[in-house]
């Protein structure tokens, strides 16, 4: 991942639109700055996508790994809570 960009809150204000334009050009995050301290980021669209769908399969693998085991018949390989990274996710 690259070095995300910093915005203060009041630039943020000023110039949102050449900021998203930037995050959105260069897909660097852009992370908004107050009171010194980071507050919220701005990502690219498809980074947004990305981490949902890594949230989504660790989601599952939480699941299945609470599950301690793959039930026999279930229709689902045994070693899926292993390898659950190696599956297609659609």
């Amino acid at each position: 991942m690259l070095t995300p960009n910093t915005v203060t809150a009041r630039e943020m204000i000023r110039n949102y639109k050449q900021v998203f334009e930037r995050v959105k050009k260069t897909k660097q995050p852009a992370v908004v700055i107050a009171q010194r301290k980071p507050q919220v980021a701005i990502i690219p669209l498809a980074d947004l996508e990305n981490l949902q769908l890594l949230k989504n399969k660790q989601s599952t693998k939480t699941l299945l790994d609470l599950a301690g085991i793959i039930p026999k018949g279930s229709g689902l390989p045994a070693d899926l809570s292993r390898k659950h990274n190696e599956y297609t996710w659609d």
